[in-house]
């Protein structure tokens, strides 16, 4: 039953989160191959640096992280802000974290230090 399984590790990673904040599943959309729109809230994936939009690769990254989230319910573990104000997040989709292997190829030097979370 994947309903079952999803309810099961969604319950496990709530669990998994204690006290570092509140974390509850929701409907995002992908802003490009690294960010996602979470109803208001803008968020940068933490540690997956995909190609800019107008950039090789940049259109393939966003179509690759919009197929893991459409309609489907994400669960965001939120490690601060980056310096451009969006939530820095580790994102996770029926009980699976989004990793770079499922954007596509890391993109730029990926300096961590440019979305460094401000806690």
């Amino acid at each position: 039953m994947p309903g079952l399984r999803f309810a099961m590790a969604l319950a496990g990673m709530l669990g998994m989160l204690g006290s570092a904040g509140a974390a509850y599943a929701e409907q995002c959309r992908a802003v490009d191959g690294d960010s996602l729109l979470c109803g208001t809230e803008r968020v940068r994936l933490h540690d997956v640096y995909a190609a800019e939009f107008n950039q090789a690769g940049g259109r393939a990254a966003k179509r690759n992280l919009e197929a893991l989230v459409h309609r489907r319910e994400v669960v965001l573990q939120r490690r601060g802000k980056d310096r451009y104000g969006r939530t820095l997040a580790d994102a996770y989709v029926e009980g699976r974290k989004i990793v770079q292997a499922d954007i596509g190829p890391r993109a730029g030097n990926g300096v961590k230090s440019r979305y460094a979370s401000r806690h």
